[in-house]
């Protein structure tokens, strides 16, 4: 099937500030992602499930990172693995994961997940407190803060990640300041009282290391 999935990579590659060699190895992760999925007793041969598989996902790259021109090709040809092992991770968690469990999957350090999520988002964050406050001013606090993070369950870390603006993830507030927790559960794929409570956890441990 390999002409299948160059072809798709081929068409997909027309016009797009992605080199071909990034949505070559998209096409790879589409299939076999796509045999990983493939039922024989739906009556759908093999080749016509891996066709309609790659193809449907073939112009996806383009869409979700058109705006990646700025990124050396080399990275660039990380992002269809990154992509499809975050997706795979969405699926079997339920949730979005942090970028701690994102690191131990991909078997990258924590500072290649951070950077490749930095890349990916053009927002980046403020601190702040539960208010939408400023929830702290320091270099010390900062380090501070980055010990905290590795004692995080990884659900706190994700919801510490939105709040704070850290890891690549985008700054989730509404328009008068205050910490839009709706918008954090839809990202993370639980309830605003889920995210609420988290919160409260990780707020806790973030002030009791700051006054230790």
């Amino acid at each position: 099937m390999k002409p299948l999935l160059m072809d798709a990579a081929k068409r997909a590659s027309y016009g797009s500030n992605v080199p071909q060699t990034a949505h070559q190895m998209w096409a790879a992760q589409s299939f076999y992602d796509a045999l990983r999925t493939y039922k024989p007793t739906a009556g759908t041969a093999l080749q016509s499930h891996v066709y309609n598989a790659v193809n449907k996902k073939a112009n996806r790259l383009n869409y979700i990172y058109q705006n990646l021109g700025h990124i050396p090709e080399t990275r660039i040809m990380k992002v269809g693995l990154y992509q499809n092992i975050l997706e795979n991770m969405k699926s079997n968690l339920g949730r979005e994961p942090s970028s701690g469990e994102l690191a131990d999957k991909l078997q990258w350090g924590l500072k290649d997940v951070n950077r490749m999520q930095k890349e990916l988002q053009k927002d980046y964050a403020l601190n702040v407190d539960a208010e939408g406050q400023k929830f702290f001013e320091s270099s010390l606090d900062e380090e501070v803060l980055s010990y905290v993070y590795y004692e995080l369950a990884p659900e706190e870390q994700l919801v510490y990640d939105y709040v704070f603006g850290k890891n690549g993830k985008q700054r989730m507030v509404k328009a008068n300041n205050k910490v839009d927790f709706d918008g954090i559960a839809r990202k993370a794929g639980f309830s605003e009282s889920k995210a609420r409570g988290i919160w409260t956890k990780v707020r806790l441990k973030v002030e009791k290391a700051l006054h230790r």
